[in-house]
């Protein structure tokens, strides 16, 4: 496998976790913080997204959004839920961003992944784009796991079960309940 199809299949295992987390939940049960003042889910879908948007350019796309749309979610979540995005909008943007960065990082080459990307969200002078990338794959999969610990606190089932006898999830079958890529 490729640099190319490593980071594309993890980011699609992540989106898939993410969906599948998401799978149900309204508009209204996504801007309710949970008791424990962690973020709400509407606000770390509104956050991946606008990390994404951030990185789009890094591999020679467009943002999906402007500056005002990630506004508020690029700072720290509060009770204020004013200027969020319609849960609906937040979906349709987290799949547009998902295809527009899976698509450019398919078609960079090695010197595309060697170049100092545009944008560091650690302030990093060195970052490249391969760092950024792999960095990223981290930062979809921490919020695609805590989308999931947020819906256990909606009261709703867990959306991505281990089949019966899987001991090591990771090499589970395709198809199966555990496997959450979407086709490549």
């Amino acid at each position: 496998m490729t640099i190319n199809e490593i980071i594309v299949m993890q980011l699609q295992i992540a989106q898939g976790a993410a969906l599948r987390n998401l799978d149900g939940v309204s508009h209204e049960e996504s801007v309710v913080r949970p008791a424990s003042g962690a973020n709400d889910t509407n606000w770390i879908v509104g956050h991946m997204i606008a990390v994404r948007n951030r990185v789009l350019p890094a591999v020679g796309e467009s943002p999906v959004w402007d500056e005002a749309h990630i506004a508020p979610y690029v700072t720290t979540s509060t009770d204020d839920i004013t200027g969020r995005m319609p849960f609906d909008e937040l979906r349709a943007a987290l799949a547009a961003t998902h295809e527009r960065l899976t698509a450019a990082i398919a078609r960079l080459d090695d010197a595309a992944f060697a170049q100092k990307s545009t944008f560091s969200p650690g302030n990093n002078p060195e970052e490249t784009v391969q760092s950024l990338l792999t960095s990223i794959v981290v930062h979809e999969s921490y919020h695609a796991g805590q989308i999931g610990v947020l819906r256990r606190e909606m009261g709703k089932d867990g959306a991505i079960a281990i089949p019966a006898g899987v001991v090591n999830p990771a090499a589970a079958p395709r198809g199966t309940a555990i496997d959450t890529r979407e086709d490549m």
